[in-house]
């Protein structure tokens, strides 16, 4: 199994080292770009964002809307504008975007569900034209009705069996509770949140644990390709006579 922590607040690099020794599966962090919409504690810091991706981590920032889908972006330059805010969060900590997530939990009546998948599907155009795959985390009523040719590549269900407590038996990706099984099946197209707010041993604030897949294309760190050396010049063999070496400098060869 595959483990994603989730929390609002920006984590350390000695944070994540702490962690990844608590969790040997743990493979990515999720954070929340800063700075858009209604992020707590005002967003993930730039630092935080490479602390998790330096420690060899994938990272998926997520763009909080305010809870009212009247005050979210409606038209499409919004959402375009949103995202870019997200490329510019991930690139100030040394990262390409290549997933960028919406985090949907506000409740809702069967006509605030009709607007938030606008919404959503507004997200998701912005995604497809800055050429990187959504991810979009609700709760598995509000995933089902992502359908059509505007479903999120990536869905990141909210769903605790348990609550803040572990789950009581084994729990896989290819089953989530009130998610189609023969919907997003393919490699890398599951999150699961699984575990709700709870304290763990390594870190000073509570996390939200989530089953994942090592194929969702999380941001990481640019690569910078090493120089390519050049040829090493040949010796230049000089013959007899005088020759200047510097100002007012010679050398004879006889």
């Amino acid at each position: 199994m595959s483990l994603q922590l989730d929390c609002w607040e920006s984590v350390t690099a000695a944070q994540v080292e702490a962690a990844l020794s608590e969790f040997p599966d743990l493979i990515a962090w999720q954070g929340y770009v800063p700075g858009w919409g209604r992020p707590y504690g005002g967003g993930w810091s730039a630092d935080a964002a490479k602390a998790v991706m330096s420690a060899g981590l994938g990272y998926l920032p997520l763009l909080v809307p305010v809870g009212d889908p009247a005050q979210t972006p409606q038209d499409q330059q919004g959402w375009d504008e949103a995202v870019v805010f997200a490329e510019h969060h991930v690139a100030s900590a040394g990262g390409k975007l290549t997933i960028c997530g919406l985090n949907v939990e506000a409740p809702w009546s069967s006509a605030d569900l009709i607007a938030w998948v606008s919404v959503a599907q507004g997200f998701v155009e912005a995604c497809r034209n800055s050429g990187v795959p959504s991810a979009v985390y609700g709760a598995p009523d509000f995933i089902s009705a992502l359908s059509g040719a505007y479903a999120p590549e990536v869905i990141y269900a909210g769903e605790w069996p348990n609550g803040s407590l572990p789950p009581s038996g084994p729990i896989s990706l290819s089953s989530i509770p009130g998610i189609p099984d023969s919907s997003w099946d393919g490699a890398g197209q599951r999150i699961w949140q699984y575990q709700d707010g709870h304290s763990v041993s390594s870190l000073p604030f509570a996390v939200d644990s989530s089953l994942t897949d090592s194929a969702v294309p999380y941001c990481r760190l640019v690569s910078v390709p090493s120089p390519v050396p050049g040829p090493t010049p040949s010796p230049v063999l000089l013959g007899p006579g005088t020759y200047q070496v510097s100002a007012g400098a010679t050398i004879t060869i006889s």
